[in-house]
């Protein structure tokens, strides 16, 4: 795609002509920006809108005039039919013809990269993101992290930004002492059962807390342990390394199952040494300081107080480790921008992390993007209490709930079929209400609802795709894009909705707000249904007016595809 691909799709066509239209009425006076023509909230009153509030501010006149006169001054061209003031607003009704052998005529071209575009221009992103522990088992908290993260990165690519996944795990620290604590304390000799050597590790872990907090003496050998790993002494570092590589099988199978790729795997582990000699360099450049023992940062001038970037007893802290990644990236990928996917909680530590850096001389752009927990009822998931819901076990749940869902809707398919279809609809249900919500909201996930075939849920959009794979095998003649045999109110919605996919798409990219995307496809899917259900298409009354509809359902299955695409959601065949 060229770099102007944004004149390329139609929306964009239609606002640049309307663009033209309110320079024309203002005689050059101004020249409105793409993102002053809106879309009015009733589609009755037109399908594109611009309202006059700043230029008349400008001007010294009343918005309403000024609407008025580009009315009145401006004849219809192009895609658009009709322009009308009403108040300070002028509103552009668009031809529906026009428009839908445009918009239909780029999805058959593009097809599953309708909607992309190249308008990152290559510039480099690293995302930091499922940076999960070793030592610990993943609960259903972690999921949001997970999802957030893959569509983020999906929707990046999809505007043409290079983009370097990056986990950043972590396998060392004050809890993989605990666990190997419990490893070598309270379950000395014991070896756990293959294939669940993640759930042994979480126990020994959750013993050994509850051990420290009966007795408080055991700290001391917890720190020691810690110490001693940091060191590397020989033996310990075996256990260390066998109960990692536990860890990080499980993790990778979790991040397969979930589609979550990575591209750059990087551990706290590795970045531990480099953390300690940057904050040496720190203090004789006057970066860091001494206090009481510890070594710090002083922010307050930035008015975020004291940054502790290693302990009083030499040990490392996240902070130590973190300094030394950002540079680490920096070298190998040389990223535009590092976006870490983190959760709320930790707002001022990562303040804090990017004053440092910025300090340092890092140029790249740093950028935190938050989101609030997943909950229980009793409250916030901790695997430190035990008190937690295992992200597997999690998805155990949602995957059997969806496995009796489906056989009882087809008791007569085969058990492989059943299965297959039941996991592409669990993950549909578990990623679409994780997506949905805007990520400054906390979630309380409900299984059951998440799989409903009705209201916003990934089911129901993915049963609008489905259906629509259900028209297209049933028709005996081929998609033609007959724009002009498309006159029904239902069909004119369904394609500019359709039109505005690519708008959404790019502006996910600069907005960061993925929620949108699952909106943008329920409303999509609404409208489809819409139209299903009020317009006729395989018994219509000629030939020309079925592979018109025909084709319009063919873009439609080809946008909820592609929206789902970039959800991480794949399509399944049946529901």
């Amino acid at each position: 795609m060229k770099n102007n691909w944004h004149y390329m799709y139609t929306i964009y066509t239609a606002k640049q002509e309307a663009i033209e239209a309110i320079k024309s009425g203002l005689r050059k006076a101004y020249t409105p920006s793409i993102d002053e023509i809106v879309f009015p909230p009733d589609k009755k009153i037109g399908d594109l809108s611009f309202p006059c509030f700043t230029v008349a501010k400008g001007m010294g006149r009343n918005p309403a005039e000024i609407a008025s006169e580009i009315a009145a001054r401006v004849a219809p061209k192009g895609l658009i039919k009709e322009l009308k003031a009403v108040g300070p607003y002028v509103n552009f009704v668009l031809d529906q013809e026009r428009l839908s052998e445009s918009v239909l005529g780029q999805i058959a071209s593009e097809r599953n990269k309708y909607g992309f575009s190249d308008s990152g221009n290559g510039k480099r992103i690293m995302v930091e993101y499922a940076s999960l522990n070793t030592h610990k088992i993943s609960h259903v908290g972690h999921l949001r992290n997970i999802l957030i993260g893959e569509s983020y990165i999906h929707i990046l690519r999809a505007n043409g930004y290079e983009v370097t996944a990056a986990a950043y795990i972590g396998d060392i620290g004050a809890h993989v002492a605990k666990c190997l604590y419990g490893v070598l304390n309270l379950h000395a000799g014991e070896e756990p059962e293959k294939g669940k050597e993640d759930i042994f590790l979480q126990n020994c872990y959750v013993e050994a807390v509850k051990n420290i907090e009966d007795n408080p003496e055991k700290e001391k050998e917890v720190k020691e342990l810690q110490r001693k790993l940091e060191s590397g002494d020989k033996e310990l570092v075996k256990v260390w390394k066998k109960t990692r590589a536990w860890s990080l099988s499980e993790l990778k199978r979790l991040y397969k199952l979930l589609g979550a790729s990575v591209d750059v795997w990087y551990f706290e582990s590795k970045v531990e040494k480099t953390g300690k000699k940057l904050v040496r360099d720190m203090l004789k450049r006057g970066i860091a300081e001494h206090s009481q023992g510890a070594v710090i940062v002083n922010l307050e001038a930035e008015g975020l107080g004291p940054f502790l970037i290693l302990r009083s007893d030499g040990g490392a802290l996240y902070s130590t480790k973190d300094l030394a990644l950002a540079f680490k990236k920096q070298e190998a990928y040389h990223p535009d921008k590092s976006v870490y996917i983190v959760d709320s909680r930790q707002s001022l530590f990562l303040k804090q992390l990017f004053a440092t850096l910025k300090r340092l001389g890092l140029s790249t752009e740093l950028r935190h993007l938050s989101y609030e927990f997943l909950t229980l009822k009793d409250g916030t998931m901790s695997s430190r209490t035990g008190n937690v819901v295992t992200l597997m076990s999690f998805w155990d749940q949602v995957y059997n709930l969806a496995l009796t869902e489906t056989q009882k809707r087809h008791p007569n398919w085969k058990s492989k079929k059943l299965e297959k279809i039941a996991k592409g609809i669990a993950l549909a249900a578990m990623k679409f209400s994780v997506l949905k919500i805007d990520p400054q909201k906390t979630i309380v996930f409900d299984p059951k609802e998440s799989l409903s075939f009705d209201g916003f849920t990934g089911p129901y959009v993915l049963y609008s795709l489905t259906r629509a794979r259900a028209i297209l095998r049933k028709a005996k003649i081929k998609p033609v894009n007959h724009a002009s045999s498309l006159t029904a109110p239902e069909e004119k919605r369904l394609a500019f909705e359709m039109a505005r996919f690519p708008e959404v798409v790019s502006e996910i990219a600069r907005t960061e707000h993925v929620s949108r995307l699952p909106e943008y496809l329920f409303g999509l899917s609404k409208l489809f249904a819409e139209f299903y259900d009020r317009v006729s298409v395989l018994s219509a009354s000629d030939e020309a007016t079925i592979s018109a509809r025909l084709a319009l359902v063919e873009s439609a299955a080809q946008v909820i595809e592609n929206g789902l695409g970039l959800m991480g959601i794949a399509s399944v065949d049946e529901m």
